[in-house]
């Protein structure tokens, strides 16, 4: 993506006044999975730091036996706005120039994605952990 443009991927129909809820899915390239990871950990440290906006930003490495290339985001937005704000990012902007080194697909365009309404829900408090588990060794 270019700094004038915005990546169709994680387009949505949603209001601009409401929360916006998307499921995108991106498979790292073969022998690139590294610098993949490091570019998005570099969008969420990002979105941390300077994106109110950003409600939620889980990563997930879906676990597949067949190199578990793929990366599965569950990304909720307070709006339209801050969706936008976030794709103009300068570490999205990164992943974005980027793209075909480290992700499968000619550009963002061919992400799967998802775009949710949410009809019902409950959280319990301390349910989604911010950093990875990591079992200790006995």
């Amino acid at each position: 993506m270019t700094a004038a443009k915005k990546s169709p991927a994680k387009k949505t129909n949603s209001s601009s006044r409401g929360p916006i809820t998307i499921i995108p899915r991106l498979v790292m390239r073969r022998g690139r999975e590294a610098g993949a990871l490091k570019l998005i950990d570099a969008v969420r440290k990002e979105a941390r730091a300077s994106q109110p906006g950003t409600l939620v930003y889980l990563v997930h490495r879906v676990i597949d036996g067949k190199g578990d290339r793929t990366l599965c985001f569950y990304e909720r937005y307070r709006n339209q706005a801050a969706l936008n704000l976030h794709l103009g990012s300068a570490s999205w902007k990164k992943v974005v120039e980027q793209w075909t080194e480290y992700f499968e697909g000619a550009s963002p365009k061919s992400v799967q994605m998802l775009s949710l309404n949410r009809i019902a829900a409950f959280a319990r408090k301390g349910a989604i952990a911010l950093a990875p588990s990591r079992r200790r060794a006995s």
